[in-house]
């Protein structure tokens, strides 16, 4: 497996977050940026803009950020943290190019992992911050088959390369071999930092990738011993998946190998958990209290539900991730039960530095009151994630159901699962397979809403 997969609106939950802020997607076809860079519209004078730095995890699933602890206490001192944010592609590349983007990957066309040459990089975050007038910077790692050594568009500086120890790094064009990657990047965020220093009144945008919690799992020497043990879930329990398609029951990993997986992704976290309490330090001690930061990842992984040990499924763990948000004096709630996803972050982002976004984007802007209650879910076949894995697509409403289509090449429908998130919510118990046709849904009209969502721009996206 290789390195990274119609709305209904209203009142956000009961104790979601709000703020005054509005929702600045557009409507699809209005104020498109050409491929030439469009300035976006900078209402917010530059020196009252936040700062904005996003700190990104490879496969950390929801439910294990517990072994960071000064991260997340950080992290919710100021600000919030979304228990039901997913991504709409649990695949490495499509989902750092919607978290960049806010949009879907078929939206993107950046659908595989070899696809940003699909990319159009001017209708992005970085382009519009750049154009706003931000100084940007782009470390660690950020698109599965980029080259390191060629700056990314709308970057100002990079400092760009992956891996654990002796790992490779191209800094501002130099070759730099760092002692463990996940250190590294943290000092490169620090040393931008004290560079950006210099011209304070000017706002900047950094993006850091980290490799961890990633295979090859390499952990620190100093955490390389320490045991998590576990003993699964009932996903990881599961026995009979005849309800199952037929590509699922083809993998068959245990118990064990899950709970190694887990673990080893776990000591690896605690490096990025002294990372970002560094990072944290610098930004105080440098006076960078106007400063938003996002803490996520760019999939889930599973460990061994349903007898899966990678992402790229339609299984709750492959598209749970963790979400953090902070901006003090701007976020009124610690946790925040909305549905949130990573399209969202660059609506957002755009939002707090006031800008009115250069084209359209398919999220939604977490500073702004209410909620969505489904998410599309999408995946292409990819052979670089394994060519036994279909292509599908799924509509996700939160908490009710989920209905997913599973595809032959041609696109026709191969497959249908529909799991009734109230009563399953560990996704045992496919409704159209359990032998009782009486509990089946209609076919028709959720076939119908998917197909809708599938090709959904602006705001017509859930």
């Amino acid at each position: 497996m290789a390195a990274c997969a119609a709305a209904l609106t209203g009142p956000p939950p009961a104790g979601a977050a709000t703020a005054p802020a509005a929702d600045t997607r557009l409507a699809p076809g209005t104020a498109q940026a050409p491929d030439t860079a469009q300035a976006p519209n900078t209402a917010q004078a530059p020196n009252t803009r936040p700062n904005i730095l996003i700190l990104l995890m490879d496969d950390a699933r929801t439910g294990m950020t517990w072994v960071m602890p000064k991260a997340t206490a950080w992290m919710t001192d100021g600000g919030t943290y979304f228990p039901s944010a997913v991504v709409t592609t649990p695949s490495c590349c499509p989902s750092r190019s919607s978290i960049l983007s806010g949009r879907y990957a078929h939206n993107t066309r950046v659908t595989q992992q070899s696809g940003i040459g699909n990319y159009d990089h001017a209708k992005t975050l970085q382009h519009d911050l750049k154009a706003a007038g931000y100084r940007t910077a782009a470390v660690g790692k950020i698109f599965n088959d980029w080259n390191i050594r060629t700056r990314p568009p709308y970057f100002d500086n990079f400092a760009l390369g992956a891996g654990y120890n002796d790992a490779q790094f191209i800094v501002d064009g130099r070759d730099t071999r760092a002692p463990y990657g996940t250190t590294f990047i943290g000092e490169q965020v620090n040393r931008y930092l004290d560079a950006y220093e210099k011209t304070d009144a000017t706002p900047w945008f950094i993006y850091a990738g980290f490799t961890a919690p990633h295979a090859p799992f390499t952990p620190e020497p100093k955490y390389a011993t320490i045991a998590y043990p576990w003993s699964g879930n009932p996903a990881v329990a599961e026995t009979d998946r005849s309800d199952k398609p037929a590509y699922v029951r083809n993998f068959n990993q245990t118990l064990q190998q899950g709970a190694a997986t887990r673990e080893a992704m776990l000591r690896t976290l605690r490096s990025v958990d002294d990372t970002v309490d560094a990072i944290h330090r610098h930004l105080d001690a440098l006076g960078e209290s106007n400063t938003l930061v996002f803490l996520l990842s760019d999939n889930g992984k599973f460990f061994s539900e349903h007898k899966l040990l990678e992402k790229f499924m339609p299984y709750l763990q492959a598209e749970q991730v963790p979400f953090y948000m902070r901006w003090p004096g701007h976020l009124p709630a610690a946790r925040d039960d909305r549905l949130a996803a990573n399209i969202d972050l660059t609506p957002t982002a755009l939002a707090a530095a006031g800008l009115t976004p250069s084209y359209s984007y398919d999220g939604r802007n977490l500073l702004a009151a209410g909620g969505r209650d489904r998410l599309l879910f999408e995946y292409w076949r990819d052979p670089a994630n394994g060519a036994g894995i279909p292509s599908w697509a799924a509509t996700h409403v939160a908490g009710r159901y989920q209905y997913t289509e599973i595809y032959r090449d041609d696109g026709t429908v191969l497959d249908r699962e529909y799991y009734n998130l109230a009563t399953d919510p560990w996704q045992l118990t496919n409704l159209f397979r359990d032998g009782n046709p009486g509990n089946d849904p209609a076919i028709a009209p959720l076939a119908a809403a998917l197909a809708t969502q599938r090709t959904c721009t602006g705001r017509a996206c859930p």
